[in-house]
């Protein structure tokens, strides 16, 4: 006879082990797709890698564009969390924009090109899917977009552009900058704050 208490336990270790394999699932992944890309990555390769089944692969994910966009939402809540504190302090504007910078510039060596993976654009690599997604760069520039609103009302920032358009200007700006930085040798310090000076001077409010 199964008691109820049996029951709560058996269906604890269930959850556990379908969270446990949703997250080798997503581990695979995510080394895969850093070493191989979006196109030579199968569904399959993530479950080997994973050690599951393949049946395992499917109980969690419909195919590889969900598991890519799983992925790419947690590689860039990553790094939106490592942004959170240098962006909303109370420091100065260009502090607070180098020490972003900093973190930005750490998170990609330390976890190198896999925020370059997560943030390619399904709709070029994946053409004709039809299904509508709100791309992870769009979130990273959603985060970025409400800091620079509030030192638009602070009055730190000038209000001739619109948060969004800055937004994502600066995403793909740091991304190339940082990409370049990494094939030329230079020094991320000396990136940020190269980039920091340019940001500055260009985001800043004439009359504050």
């Amino acid at each position: 006879m199964v008691t109820a208490y049996d029951d709560q336990t058996g269906n604890g270790r269930g959850t556990r082990r379908r969270q446990e394999s949703r997250r080798r699932l997503l581990a695979a992944a995510r080394r895969l797709f850093v070493e191989r890309g979006y196109h030579a990555t199968r569904p399959q390769d993530i479950a080997r890698e994973a050690e599951v089944g393949n049946g395992t692969f499917y109980l969690h994910f419909s195919d590889k564009r969900e598991i890519f966009l799983a992925f790419a939402d947690d590689a860039c809540a990553e790094l939106e969390q490592a942004l959170v504190g240098p962006l909303s302090g109370g420091a100065p504007l260009p502090q607070r924009v180098l020490e972003a910078l900093r973190a930005a510039l750490r998170f990609e060596q330390s976890e190198r090109k896999v925020i370059a993976a997560a943030l390619m654009d399904l709709s070029i690599i994946d053409p004709g899917s039809g299904v509508p997604t709100v791309r992870p760069r769009d979130r990273l520039a959603r985060t970025i977009a409400g800091s620079l609103e509030a030192s638009m009302v602070a009055g730190e920032i000038r209000l001739d552009m619109p948060a969004d358009l800055l937004a994502h200007a600066l995403v793909g700006m740091v991304e190339q900058a940082a990409y370049h930085a990494d094939r030329s040798g230079l020094d991320p310090e000396a990136l940020a704050e190269m980039l920091t000076n340019f940001l500055v001077a260009g985001l800043t409010n004439p009359a504050a």
